[in-house]
């Protein structure tokens, strides 16, 4: 009686711990990047949006950018500096921040859900504060997508040294 017992007990605990790893496994699966059909159509949009990104910025287009930038936007830039979503906007308000030309390459999308994340490299030509100059950047955006759409959350850049 009592091997009957023991193996009654291991089976439910087998059965139990199964359907444990399932869930699991599942919930990791989840978090995988998405190449779904619906993956494939919010990569295209990502990828779209970083381009209406680059113009909105040559543009000081305010309107677009208060819309696309998430409330907790962030900035990481090139010199290891932090700027807040207020700070961003006031460069291209103020006129401080004026690019001429922003062309983004090598971008790979990666989504998570209702998270993404794009990397590419950035070449940007124009003036800060009236002092020209161009950059190559390799960049990191985190995007949400909130309310049916995507919103940037975070931008990080890093500059490449040319050598």
């Amino acid at each position: 009686m009592k091997a009957l017992f023991e193996r009654g007990t291991m089976n439910r605990f087998a059965s139990k711990s199964g359907v444990f790893l399932l869930v699991v496994g599942l919930g990791f699966i989840t978090e995988l990047p998405s190449h779904s059909q619906s993956g494939d159509a919010d990569e295209k949009t990502l990828i779209l949006l970083q381009h209406d990104w680059a113009e909105a910025r040559k543009k000081s287009d305010l309107a677009f950018l208060e819309n696309f930038y998430a409330r907790e936007f962030t900035v990481g830039n090139m010199n290891g500096f932090e700027s807040s979503r207020a700070e961003d906007l006031a460069m291209f308000s103020s006129g401080d921040m004026k690019p001429a030309l922003i062309t983004d390459g090598e971008m790979k999308v990666a989504i998570y859900g209702q998270a993404a994340m794009v990397t590419g490299i950035e070449h940007v030509e124009g003036t800060y504060k009236g002092h020209p100059g161009q950059f190559d950047l390799r960049f990191t955006n985190v995007f949400v997508n909130r309310d049916h759409r995507w919103q940037l959350v975070r931008h990080q850049s890093t500059s490449i040294s040319k050598q």
